[in-house]
């Protein structure tokens, strides 16, 4: 049986990914049952390594899993445990905590309030997670200033406005979740024409039924960060060339149209990400490729590249700080594109609603479309387990095939 997981980010400071927790359909112990009443091993359901790409999978294990081992059949390097704030703790799930962290697994208190069992556990807990939605100002300050937790750091989770990215910043939290970093600042907005007039008369030109190669050429040749890009990646391993390609015009003819109008709006979208988190194309990407493998198991299959286009611009409001609408102004996309962007129905909209459920791990939401738009729902963790791969090796690596 598939286990349906996503995954949210965990910025640091710099606002780089720190970590990833990691949602389960139900609950990481409803995932092991599901493979039997004798399963023990977490790295028999979850490849955690892969799902995060290396950085800390942040879980949250009911007592009773950590008493009997089940995190530690995951490498400490690559885990961090969240422990429930509805526990009642015992001398030996101290001692299994203790002998956890010894052993290099982080220790983050979940939801931490006052009077919950997890207070016997505040000596060891190496993180405190405070959620900006479930407490007060005054909550939050009351648990930053308690002495007894001047040693761990603090992670502010369910941010969702730049209002209370500042406040948590200013209160000094460590670590910072929630979807703030996917909604745009209205107060820093730009057109996506004076932010990068090569990107969009290229995209123009790409959107076209004839696309001129000599015309392409001289828009990327114009721009060095667009010149970079495509030179990268017809160099990149994914091509296998023998020799360097320098010039421009050899590296479209190498690529063909196909790859073109494939890469070239990817690589449009990432000379947009001036003062943004990384991650927020990663965040694009992975729907983009999600999307378009779900599509690829409907009727609207020959769609697919559509969904591609849908998942990829789905930040273009972030990066240009505007209201979707707006951001969209200007920009070629095909009329469903954007309907689906927008939020408006239409024949891709709810795919595109699929993709964006899934992620943030609203399951029910996820059944409710896949079942009316015929997905077999037992192709969504492949497909987006196959998504963040694929996102991952080509931010590694700067090129690879969609096909």
């Amino acid at each position: 049986m598939e286990v349906f997981v996503a995954r949210q980010p965990i910025f640091d400071t710099a606002d780089k990914v720190y970590g990833y927790e990691l949602l389960f359909r139900g609950s990481v112990e409803n995932a092991l049952a599901s493979r039997g009443p004798d399963a023990v091993q977490l790295s028999s359901i979850l490849d955690v390594e892969a799902i995060t790409g290396g950085k800390r999978a942040f879980i949250r294990f009911p007592g009773d899993l950590i008493e009997r081992g089940i995190p530690a059949t995951v490498p400490g390097e690559f885990l961090g445990i969240l422990v429930p704030n509805d526990i009642k703790p015992s001398q030996e799930l101290a001692q299994v905590c203790r002998i956890l962290k010894q052993n290099g697994y982080v220790l983050a208190l979940d939801n931490f309030i006052q009077g919950s069992g997890q207070e016997a556990l505040a000596e060891l807990a190496d993180v405190i997670r405070i959620s900006f939605l479930r407490t007060s100002t005054a909550q939050r300050m009351w648990i930053l200033e308690r002495s007894d937790l001047g040693h761990a750091a603090f992670w502010a989770s369910e941010v969702h406005s730049a209002k209370e990215y500042r406040e948590a910043r200013d209160l000094g939290c460590s670590y910072v979740q929630g979807d703030f970093f996917t909604q745009p600042v209205p107060s820093r907005g730009r057109t996506a024409t004076s932010y990068n007039v090569a990107g969009l008369q290229l995209l123009r030109e790409v959107q076209k039924p004839e696309p001129e190669f000599d015309e392409m050429a001289e828009i990327i040749g114009h721009d060095p960060a667009l010149s970079y890009r495509v030179l990268r990646l017809v160099n990149s391993a994914a091509f296998g060339l023998r020799t360097e390609v320098t010039s421009i015009k050899h590296a479209l003819l190498i690529l063909g149209m196909k790859e073109i109008r494939e890469w070239f709006p990817l690589l449009i979208m990432t000379t947009l990400t001036q003062d943004k988190p990384d991650e927020l194309i990663t965040v694009s990407v992975v729907r983009a490729r999600l999307a378009e493998l779900t599509a690829r198991q409907t009727r609207l299959v020959d769609r697919s590249a559509e969904l591609f286009l849908a998942g990829l611009f789905s930040t273009i409001d972030v990066l240009l700080d505007q209201p979707m609408h707006e951001a969209l102004a200007g920009l070629p996309l095909p009329g469903d594109v954007q309907k689906a962007l927008v939020g408006q129905e239409g024949p891709i909209t709810p795919l595109y609603r699929l993709a964006l459920a899934y992620e943030q791990g609203l399951w029910d939401e996820v059944s409710e479309l896949a079942g009316r738009e015929g997905v077999p729902e037992q192709v969504l963790p492949r497909a987006y387990a196959a998504a963040v791969s694929w996102a991952r090796e080509l931010c590694e690596q700067g090129g690879a095939s969609r096909t």
